[in-house]
């Protein structure tokens, strides 16, 4: 049996159910709609485990999931040195957004990293803080930040609405998720030229001990070659 971990819900679920269908397979719910298990229609060998994006990673390092779709930003934060665990198998054409720096629309002299570090460097010498910076990717940020020389900040775990974190004096500054900008803008804030720091998409991830052991198995190279058909 091929454990197929999938998004429960949102847009990125939806985006899946269309990307099978253009396939030819068709999913359908396996038990009580609680339990969040499916199948494909006429396919007994894959089981689909539907799980909420985020945790899709942590699954397949562990080995409760063989395959899962989900989203690269999703797969760096969560798994320090992922490639050594994960293979990517195919990136898709949807679930694309950019990780990216938000700072306050009236900071008009902030527009590269360099004018961050200043501002941090500010916040440290007027106020005594380090300047606050609210996302729910604290490795991706910690990591980029560092890279890149920026000091002096503070990292403010956040789990939801995190563009409202500035107007509601937890952070300064946000690294968040955006596909369009305009959540950005109805929050009155505007990104940096260099503050990208991880352009997303979903893709096909599998487990590398899995494949390893399993790449000669016929019923896995049947669903590898349908899924990785470029239509």
């Amino acid at each position: 049996m091929i454990r197929f971990g999938l998004p429960s819900k949102g847009r990125l679920k939806k985006q899946v159910e269309n990307f099978f269908s253009e396939r030819g397979l068709e999913l359908v719910n396996a038990g009580m709609i609680r339990e969040y298990l499916a199948e494909f229609k006429g396919e007994k060998k894959v089981q689909i485990i539907l799980l909420a994006a985020s945790d899709i990673p942590l699954e397949i390092k562990k080995g409760n999931l063989d395959i899962g779709i989900t989203g690269r930003d999703l797969i760096f934060e969560k798994i320090l040195d992922w490639r050594k665990c994960i293979l990517e198998l195919k990136q898709l054409d949807f679930g694309e957004a950019d990780l990216v720096i938000g700072v306050p629309q009236f900071w008009i002299d902030v527009n590269h990293l360099d004018d961050l570090d200043e501002v941090a460097f500010f916040f440290r010498k007027k106020y005594s803080r380090c300047l606050r910076i609210a996302t729910k990717y604290q490795n991706i940020t910690r990591e980029f930040l560092i890279d890149n020389q920026v000091t002096n900040f503070e990292i403010i775990e956040s789990q939801g609405a995190t563009e409202g974190a500035i107007v509601n004096g937890i952070a300064d500054v946000i690294v968040d998720i955006s596909s369009t900008g305009e959540t950005l803008k109805q929050n009155k804030l505007k990104t940096i030229e260099d503050g990208t720091l991880l352009k997303s998409f979903a893709s096909i991830f599998v487990s590398k001990n899995y494949y390893k052991k399993n790449k000669g198995d016929v019923e896995l190279k049947r669903l590898l070659d349908q899924l990785v058909l470029d239509i």
